[in-house]
């Protein structure tokens, strides 16, 4: 019998409650608790052999380390999990090697203001939840409610975001402040934590449920299909699954805004169904010395405050109308509008869709 094998045995009985919903009750770790806990292990890590996200790396990294550890007896042989690490190397991801470690009794941004300059793995997960087939790999995290009542357990993915995306001041009013986005208030938002009311957007792709609610992981994931689910990392600026060019001036393609046509037709915003004028709005006008623009130009990306249909204006992208120095829009019911404004080398005073 060796050291892992009385580690077991100790760890078995100091946290029996716990063993049968772990990762323990998975045959992939041949020696239990031992498969990961070792002695007393490093200063400020529960147990563990080395720091917390390169010890996670040892199963959920490179092949080489996975090999490792079924060559230690610790991992089953034929595994199949998938490298996390690699997700973590991309130039945007969370901030797992940033900062401190993970402790217990730490408090995070939503609980004492303090700012966010780490994350670690265990706080999305919970390494002693049970593994099987179709149990979220979120279960059993703390997190908080989209109206700031802490939670011991999260529902929902956002309650998770929303332990860290808040306002590290406590007032809910900066741009960090993801909770105060989604708040019953705003106007218009992607149905993140409550179901979209009125018409389905004529342009949402007819694979989407309307009425149905979306995750954060639906647009901050992986840019690589096969990758681990979640929010790891990305290619692409603000950890997002596509490409999307924010620039004024962009150039309207199917890769230049990849990250939005995932989810909603490039065909029907081009052809104008979810209002007159969408098109020649990315795709200006030569003849009319028109340049086109982003989507983000008009569109947030989360929500809008004042308007319907995510609409917010660039303030980087549009100055106010010049007849009437207003920076402005009136819905006038479905697909029309009127807009005050100057924005692609053209004065809109009001125009009118």
């Amino acid at each position: 019998m060796n050291r892992r094998y009385y580690t077991a045995i100790i760890l078995s009985l100091i946290i029996a409650p716990v063993v049968a919903t772990s990762h323990t009750g998975s045959l992939l770790l041949p020696e239990g608790c031992g498969s990961c806990h070792v002695g007393h292990g490093l200063s400020n890590e529960p147990m563990l052999p080395i720091a917390e996200e390169d010890f996670c790396y040892r199963c959920h990294g490179p092949s080489e380390q996975r090999s490792q550890m079924v060559s230690e007896g610790l991992l089953a042989p034929g595994a199949d999990l998938k490298d996390i690490k690699a997700e973590f190397d991309k130039p945007y991801r969370h901030p797992v090697v940033e900062g401190f470690g993970h402790s217990a009794t730490e408090k995070l941004p939503a609980l004492n203001g303090a700012s966010a300059n780490h994350a670690e793995c265990v706080d999305c997960h919970n390494p002693h939840q049970k593994i099987q087939p179709g149990l979220r790999q979120t279960a059993d995290v703390p997190g908080f409610s989209a109206n700031g009542q802490y939670r011991d357990e999260a529902v929902h993915e956002y309650e998770i975001c929303f332990k860290c995306h808040v306002d590290p001041a406590g007032g809910r009013s900066s741009r960090k402040d993801i909770s105060r986005q989604f708040s019953a208030s705003v106007r218009s938002s992607h149905p993140v934590t409550r179901p979209t009311g009125g018409k389905r957007p004529v342009s949402l792709k007819s694979s989407l449920i309307a009425g149905a609610t979306m995750r954060c992981s639906d647009c901050h994931c992986s840019d690589d299909e096969d990758a681990p689910a979640g929010p790891h990392g990305s290619v692409y600026q603000y950890l997002l699954s596509g490409n999307y060019n924010t620039d004024v001036r962009a150039t309207e393609s199917p890769l230049a805004y990849e990250f939005c046509y995932s989810c909603h037709n490039r065909e029907s915003i081009l052809d104008n169904e979810s209002f007159p004028l969408h098109r020649e709005h990315i795709e200006g006008d030569v003849l009319r010395n028109i340049q086109g623009t982003s989507c983000y130009t008009c569109h947030a990306s989360h929500s809008s405050d004042r308007y319907p249909f995510l609409i917010k204006f660039n303030p980087e992208a549009v100055s106010a109308s010049e007849k009437y120095n207003l920076i402005d829009f009136r819905s006038l019911g479905d697909r029309t509008g009127q807009c005050y404004l100057t924005c692609h080398n053209y004065s809109h005073d009001p125009a009118e869709y």
